[in-house]
């Protein structure tokens, strides 16, 4: 078998994305939206995203890691942030968050954990509904869309 082809070869493209969040908590709303460069990779029913945060600071920078199998997604940050987390469509599960204020535990409760891919233009979209718990403490519900299509951002 020639390398790159086949069941088992990853292919690869360089996307441009945009994650937009919104965070309820009770009567209050917060919007962050975030548009960054990065690759995605597919084989078989596995996708990821790989990319690196925008911060003003050049040490600050952290590297993201979006994996997508079967509906199950897990986020993995490290650098400035480090993060470990599952998301599973109506399931509670547990990880973990580092900052500069130390390590918490993190529990997420899934509403939904949804992906499309659009092939004739070349554009992907997931959408993650979760309640977060940090350290015990519920910070609200967060509302994720990531989008990413072929090519770069100019």
């Amino acid at each position: 078998m020639r390398k790159g082809t086949g069941e088992y070869a990853m292919n690869k493209m360089d996307v441009a994305i945009r994650i937009q969040t919104t965070i309820r908590d009770g009567k209050q709303r917060e919007r962050h939206t975030m548009d960054c460069e990065g690759e995605l990779m597919w084989r078989g029913s596995l996708l990821v995203l790989r990319f690196q945060e925008p911060h003003e600071e050049e040490t600050d920078r952290t590297h993201q890691t979006m994996q997508l199998r079967d509906g199950r997604l897990s986020v993995q940050r490290k650098g400035a942030v480090e993060m470990n987390q599952r998301f599973v469509e109506g399931v509670k599960t547990e990880g973990t968050f580092t900052s500069a204020a130390g390590p918490m535990l993190m529990e997420t409760d899934t509403e939904t954990v949804d992906y499309t891919w659009n092939e004739a233009e070349q554009q992907g979209r997931i959408n993650l509904v979760y309640v977060l718990r940090l350290a015990g403490q519920q910070t609200g519900t967060y509302s994720m869309v990531v989008t990413f299509e072929e090519g770069r951002q100019g």
